[in-house]
């Protein structure tokens, strides 16, 4: 550019005026100079400025070409780079396995184990990656585990587990290791980054003066820096699309319920709803289009590119209907009704997903969880859980339009014996009786067990995977074995006091 500006002051010394013909012209002054003079055009310099004019034109459109060639080289590959990921994200869970498995840290300073083992993989597109924020959920974590190594298929895991926490969850994610599970669990807060606030830092002192609100407060700031980390770390290990829920929640395929009503943003358009449902009729929607086979991936699903949301570049975070699970039992629950599809040797009331069927209408406006996809993470703070990356993430707002969606996240409840914890917990038997109190509840028929055309479930698949035995050892053996634990532990916390007498149990030590 320097040498073509020398070329230009030195043989260009007038340009014709718009407004005055060729005859004369104000001189363009070299940069730098302090004065404007008046030149009168010189015909012999005619032929150098046409000259000049025409290689200016040439380098301009040299440089168009150039700037073009550059835009589709980088697009295409772009899309390379995306699509190599999709297929073969997992091929760095298969490298890691052979590095060291310990002081493999994110952040200097961070402690944390790696849990890997081998069971070879189906054919499948890509693998799943999740950050999951633990505190004394040893109970519900097999059941978690278990349904989202098949559903998803889940193959990456970072756990952080809560410095607050009775018990130690190593044991249940070292035997999920022994069947290809690639997890990393930190410890004792350390990838905390410490903010402004009191609560926010990482010495803060927590007495039995604290406020409740600062707890609170606290929590929610550690799940901020905490995800925030995790997503950063599986960027750099190259992964994808990544789960953002908690122990009891479950995402689930959004097969369409015939109870569920007209979408939320028809709201009174008589219209609307018409167009919906015949789009659900004719088989052109969406939803109409998932694989109701309990051997379904979300992965593959992703992988048929049927729904749009998962290719936009510009929104790697979408957002899903959350629908609450009440702890109600069906009608027939100590019958056949809740054990179909399920073998004998499994007992389903063990289980959330299969055991409870209560819950809240789709047609609500409910409050969504997340999935990323980490390879487009740009290392951002997280707003909040709900929508972690603000406009990243689809729709306006975290609450969903869940008529438009192919999957949805399932809350569950659960049984007062998995919903109550050691310790202090400010929740108690009043907000478990609380969030049980929903009205206009449904009962959940989409799942492919109650099916007319199969009558399997995940737990099934689940045993395909790994073999029966290895089933029933990962998923009911150890559940089991954490309630009875976990039964010891409060009762012995709470020095013999009842269990349902939650006051007692939940009093702070030295009080």
């Amino acid at each position: 550019v320097s040498t073509l500006e020398k070329f230009k002051w030195s043989n260009i010394k007038a340009y014709p005026s718009p407004s005055r013909g060729k005859h004369t012209t104000m001189a363009m002054d070299p940069p730098g100079s302090t004065t404007a003079t008046t030149h009168i055009n010189n015909p012999s310099n005619s032929s150098s400025r046409r000259r000049c004019k025409k290689w200016e034109n040439y380098l301009f459109v040299a440089m168009l070409l150039q700037s073009v060639a550059l835009i589709v080289l980088f697009e295409k590959f772009q899309g390379n780079v995306r699509e190599n990921k999709l297929k073969h994200g997992q091929e760095f869970q298969a490298t890691n396995n052979n590095h060291d498995n310990t002081n493999d840290d994110p952040n200097d300073g961070q402690t944390k184990t790696i849990i890997t083992g081998g069971v070879e993989d189906q054919q499948l597109p890509f693998t799943f990656s999740a950050c999951l924020m633990i505190k004394d959920n040893n109970i519900l974590l097999p059941e978690w585990l278990a349904y989202h190594y098949t559903v998803l298929p889940l193959r990456r895991l970072i756990v952080g587990v809560d410095p607050l926490s009775h018990t130690d969850p190593k044991p249940i994610l070292n035997a999920y290791g022994s069947i290809g599970m690639n997890i990393s669990v930190w410890t004792n807060d350390s990838y905390w980054v410490d903010g402004r606030e009191a609560h926010e830092k990482k010495d803060f002192q927590i007495t039995n003066e604290t406020d409740h609100e600062a707890l609170r407060y606290r929590y929610k700031y550690r799940q901020k820096v905490f995800y925030k980390s995790c997503l950063q770390h599986l960027h750099d290990e190259m992964r994808t699309w990544t789960l953002l829920v908690d122990t009891d929640e479950y995402l689930a395929f959004n097969y369409y319920d015939e109870q569920e009503g007209p979408p939320t943003w028809c709201k009174k358009n008589v219209t609307c709803a018409k167009d919906y449902l015949k789009s659900i009729e004719d088989g052109t929607h969406l939803r109409t289009k998932l694989d109701r086979s309990p051997a379904a991936t979300v992965a593959e699903h992703i992988d048929k590119h049927v729904d749009e949301q998962f290719d936009k570049v510009d929104k790697p975070c979408i957002i899903f209907g959350r629908y609450l699970f009440v702890s109600k039992d069906s009608s027939s629950s100590s019958g056949r009704e809740i054990q179909r599809g399920v073998d004998p040797d499994f007992n389903a009331t063990l289980f959330h997903t299969l055991r409870y069927r209560h819950r809240s209408s789709l047609s609500s406006f409910q409050l969504g969880k997340p999935i990323v996809d980490v390879s487009r993470y740009d290392g951002r703070d997280l707003n909040n859980i709900h929508r972690p990356l603000g406009g990243m993430c689809t729709g306006w707002n975290a609450y969903v339009h869940n008529a438009a969606m192919s999957f949805r996240v399932h809350h569950y409840i659960g049984s007062w014996e998995t919903f109550r914890q050691p310790g202090f917990d400010a929740r108690g038997k009043d907000m478990f009786d609380k969030r049980n109190n929903v009205r206009d509840l449904v009962v959940d028929n989409t799942t492919p067990r109650y099916s007319p055309i199969g009558d399997s479930t995940w737990l099934t698949q689940f045993a395909k995977l790994v073999g029966k035995e290895k089933a029933l050892e990962l998923t009911q053996k150890m559940r089991i074995r954490e309630e009875l634990e976990m039964d010891e532990m409060i009762t012995e916390m709470g020095k013999g006091a009842q269990l349902h007498d939650w006051d007692k149990l939940n009093k702070k030590p030295g009080k």
